[in-house]
């Protein structure tokens, strides 16, 4: 026969276990997600780089490197043609104008200037001779000039007393007799003024001779002075002070005329030419002031030029420099320039965030109080400089921002910082 059994019921405890697991959990995550707020994404705190929002005056610099240039330079050229027999500097020798810096052989040259000397002399020879013919010739006008002189006297004497004694009535003069006289006085009279207009014409000609004779030794003393110039220029020599930047001749080897020797720099006269990012070079201006970094020393300067094309993406500026040079300067130094474009007062601004153009609206990550998270903003920026940029609104001073690269969790609202 059957015993019934007697059914005991489940306790609440055991039927419902799973209620207090469930709402240990709900409370976990109540608690988890008040600790977490709105962050969907979590970063390691050593992984970002931040940096505080500062008030005061903001310096808009611009930062450039180029090399420094000598402002003197120049080619030292050969002006005859020659082989190279002597060179005596090297690139970097300091040189004075007048230094020999190398010695050229020419032999025909020289046998030019030993002919162009012996036809000088010659000319001047042969232009003493008919000058002294000519004043031979001068020399017997004068006494011819002298003789009629001399016979005009007498025969004016021999009229004069013939004259007074025909003014006497003295019978011994015939009246022919007379006017032979006076025939032969107006005679002798031409003959004299003859000889005296042929001195004249004697005079001129000496003259012209003269200017004829110095000139023809003019042309051939200039055909020696230019062969003793070409001769003096086979050494070729330094035409300023400077230092020796670059000698194009080799021992040996044969030049042309015009063919470049060395090229001279003057160390005292430098300038920089500095290269600007096409983006940053509409800030630059002519008359602004430049910081040049030597890597030593710093020296003042402004800008003088601004080159209008662009190559390769950068615009060529150049600088005087207007600082005393240090002692490490020298042509095709690399330098650093940090060009001064503006300088604002009373500005916002912060360390330049990664990817953070000037003049633009862009979403930065703020920092919380407690620096445990960090939210997007949206922030105007103003004008940029080497490693800082303006802060127009967006932003207040004391503000903490994430200025590291942020492009893994930009499509997060908020990030949590541990």
């Amino acid at each position: 026969m059957d015993v019934q059994r007697a059914i005991t019921p489940k306790p609440l405890w055991k039927k419902y276990w799973y209620v207090f697991p469930l709402f240990l959990l709900l409370i976990a995550i109540y608690f988890f997600k008040n600790s977490l707020g709105n962050a969907s994404y979590f970063l390691d705190r050593n992984a970002v780089v931040t940096a505080k929002v500062m008030q005061g005056n903001f310096k808009v610099n611009v930062r450039a490197s180029g090399l420094l240039k000598p402002l003197n330079i120049r080619w030292a050229s050969s002006q005859v043609a020659g082989r190279v027999e002597q060179v005596f500097v090297k690139a970097g020798a300091k040189v004075n104008a007048g230094d020999v810096l190398v010695t050229l052989s020419n032999p025909e040259l020289h046998r030019e200037l030993e002919t162009a000397r012996w036809e000088l002399e010659a000319n001047k020879a042969e232009s003493h001779a008919a000058f002294v013919a000519l004043e031979s010739q001068m020399v017997d006008l004068k006494n011819s000039v002298l003789s009629a002189e001399y016979s005009y006297q007498s025969a004016k004497l021999k009229l004069d007393a013939e004259t007074l004694l025909m003014k006497q009535g003295n019978a011994t003069v015939s009246a022919l007799d007379y006017q032979k006289s006076q025939l032969a006085v107006k005679q002798q009279m031409q003959f004299w003024q003859a000889q005296q207009q042929k001195t004249e014409k004697m005079k001129v000609n000496m003259a012209a001779t003269k200017t004829a004779q110095n000139a023809r030794i003019g042309l051939v003393e200039n055909n020696y002075q230019r062969v003793l110039e070409q001769v003096s220029s086979l050494q070729v020599k330094a035409f300023t002070d400077g230092v020796v930047q670059e000698v194009s001749l080799e021992l040996g080897e044969r030049t042309q005329v015009g063919d470049s020797v060395a090229l001279i720099a003057d160390q005292n006269t430098l300038f920089a030419e500095l290269q600007v990012q096409e983006v940053r070079a509409r800030e630059i201006a002519l008359g602004q002031f430049v910081t040049i970094d030597t890597r030593r020393s710093e020296i003042t300067g402004k800008i003088i030029r601004i080159d209008p094309a662009v190559k390769s993406g950068m615009v060529l500026i150049d600088v005087e420099l207007t600082g005393v040079l240090p002692s490490e300067a020298r042509p095709d130094l690399t330098v650093d320039g940090l060009i001064e474009i503006s300088n604002i007062s009373d500005a916002l601004y912060v360390k330049r965030p990664v990817y953070a153009p000037s003049h633009t609206q862009v979403n930065l990550y703020k920092l919380s109080n407690d620096k445990g998270f960090a939210s997007k903003q949206s922030v105007n920026l103003g004008q940029s400089s080497v490693n800082k940029i303006q802060i127009l609104s967006g932003l207040a001073l004391g503000d903490e921002i994430i200025i590291s690269d942020s492009t893994e969790w930009q499509e997060h609202q908020q990030i949590m910082i541990n």
